[in-house]
């Protein structure tokens, strides 16, 4: 990895396009450890900051330079401490402070390290502490820090934990900053970055006093996530259109859930790379598998089924060459976000409202067919697929991703311990289920659910743990289902790591199409699959 690392470097210093960011990031976010790393601190910290890659290749070698920083190098994951016990070290706050790559990172996703957050936890209570003392400003050296911190914090969803002395806390700096907006007095710029920390900014009914003010940079930057940026979230959804009602109950249960949490609340978008024909497309793609030729279009038209907040849309359209894509969801804040996003980058993808178990009446027909992580959430899976289906042109693709059983052993005794304890899917439940799991012991099965991304954010925890709908299935099921369907598999999106080592034990399977094999690679390596089958299909 390392020397990869070196030729992408190389690469970058002599023609430093986008392909050749996007490669040295993925590169350097999996170097083994942080000596590899240091020479390349301020790149990372640029392409966190600037989005060379998704966020997730960088932000764990992000978060070990940082602790390292920090004298923390190898402190393992622990429960946020609450500020009633003490806040944090004024020697380790001036280091974070200073940490611009703790900035970027913070900036950019979710922070995904449970020390990091138990930090950013008290530097959050620290921060609150200076201001409510100086009862006006707190030092100007701390504000891009605190709006960095104020950012990490909406991006998140204000998942971290809080002792019971900071809202009241927060309610008199917020009380004064309303007071001080009312009268047009000068407001100093520390309080809107703290009261940030604690709740998004648009919520204040002085919100719109807040943005007709000038502002320091980050306090400016701050004030376009947290109060302009929801605020045309707002206006678009009063302009979207609805395809099909929304008249299933489970359909109805799973949309209430992502219209208080669109998930996931993401910052930048994959970058663009070179788009390809669709068929050149899913011959890269899947260059093993026994694709039948794709009937000729003069423009693809592709359906993205559960487009939650638009990632995956943008995605599709900046990969796949003079495509019409329709993104459809049943949540119109999901697709709201997605709206925003998208009009950003300028291109050009319809959204509208709909569920997946009324498009039979669509009277449109598609070449590529996306459905990642929604059938699981549908009150019947197998229906909302075969509607899908019926949506397909003969010899169209379809890309599923549906929830392994075996994979979500820890997520089921994570499930079981909130039902023991009775938690809800409320905010404040959340926060302190949360404080439990990651104090579990180490080897209890429950723990497990504290290392995936999504337990950290409130939206990705919901998600995660608190679902309204999900069913699991195995693949003798998938099987069964393509088998009936007349289906012909083409493949699974994992890890070329894990494809190699199927490969290893499985020689006789070349294309890497058999599921019965692919069953037993499981039973032997359960957690592959820990995010997805991600796979797709041909309709023959």
């Amino acid at each position: 990895v390392a020397q990869a690392v070196g030729a992408a470097t190389q690469a970058l210093a002599v023609n430093p396009t986008a392909d050749a960011r996007e490669l040295f990031a993925r590169y350097v976010g999996s170097l083994p450890d942080t000596a590899l790393a240091e020479s390349h601190r301020d790149r990372i910290s640029e392409a966190l900051r600037d989005g060379w890659t998704r966020p997730g290749e960088l932000d764990g070698i992000a978060a070990a330079l940082i602790k390292c920083d920090l004298g923390l190098p190898d402190a393992p994951a622990r429960a946020p401490a609450g500020p009633e016990r003490g806040g944090l070290e004024p020697q380790t706050l001036r280091l974070m402070i200073g940490n611009r790559l703790l900035q970027n990172l913070m900036a950019a996703a979710p922070v995904r390290d449970g020390e990091l957050e138990r930090l950013l936890t008290l530097a959050r209570k620290s921060l609150l502490d200076a201001a409510s003392e100086a009862g006006t400003d707190f030092p100007a050296e701390m504000l891009p820090f605190a709006c960095a911190l104020a950012r990490q914090c909406f991006i998140n969803e204000y998942v971290f934990a809080a002792g019971p002395d900071e809202p009241v806390a927060v309610r008199r700096i917020s009380g004064a900053l309303a007071e001080r907006l009312s009268a047009a007095a000068e407001c100093p710029p520390a309080w809107a970055a703290v009261v940030g920390m604690y709740e998004p900014l648009h919520a204040l009914p002085q919100a719109k006093q807040l943005v007709e003010r000038t502002w320091p940079a980050p306090v400016a930057d701050l004030l376009v996530q947290q109060i302009r940026e929801p605020q045309e979230e707002h206006g678009i959804r009063a302009s979207l259109s609805a395809l099909t009602p929304i008249d299933d109950a489970v359909s109805r249960l799973v949309q209430a859930q992502y219209e208080e949490n669109p998930y996931p609340r993401w910052v930048a978008p994959a970058p663009a790379i070179k788009a390809q024909p669709l068929d050149r497309y899913l011959r890269m793609k899947f260059p093993r598998a026994p694709l039948a030729a794709l009937p000729p279009a003069e423009r693809s038209e592709i359906l993205v089924a559960g487009c939650g907040t638009g990632a995956h849309a943008i995605d599709v359209c900046r990969r796949i060459l003079g495509a019409r894509i329709l993104a459809i969801d049943l949540s119109a804040a999901s697709l709201a976000y997605a709206v925003r996003k998208t009009r950003a980058l300028g291109l050009p993808i319809d959204y509208a409202q709909a569920d997946i178990l009324r498009l039979g009446g669509l009277g449109r027909e598609f070449d590529l067919i996306e459905a990642s992580g929604v059938l699981h959430h549908l009150a019947d899976p197998m229906a909302g697929w075969r509607i899908l289906l019926s949506l397909l042109k003969p010899g169209g693709i379809m890309s599923v991703g549906l929830y392994s059983r075996r994979a979500r052993a820890d997520i089921n005794a994570a499930r079981a311990f909130i039902a023991e304890r009775g938690y809800r899917a409320t905010p404040d439940d959340i926060r302190r289920c949360r404080q439990d799991l990651v104090s579990l012991p180490a080897d209890a099965p429950a723990r497990g659910v504290t290392q995936s991304g999504d337990f950290h954010s409130m939206s990705g925890c919901r998600d995660l743990l608190f679902h309204v709908q999900e069913h699991q299935h195995t693949l003798p099921e998938i099987a069964a289902f393509l088998a009936e369907q007349k289906l012909q598999f083409l493949g699974f999106e994992i890890d070329p790591r894990v494809l190699a080592l199927y490969g290893e034990i499985n020689p006789d399977d070349p294309a890497m199409t058999d599921l019965a094999r692919w069953d037993r690679f499981e039973s032997e390596h359960p957690h592959v699959f820990a995010a997805m089958y991600q796979f797709s299909v041909q309709k023959v």
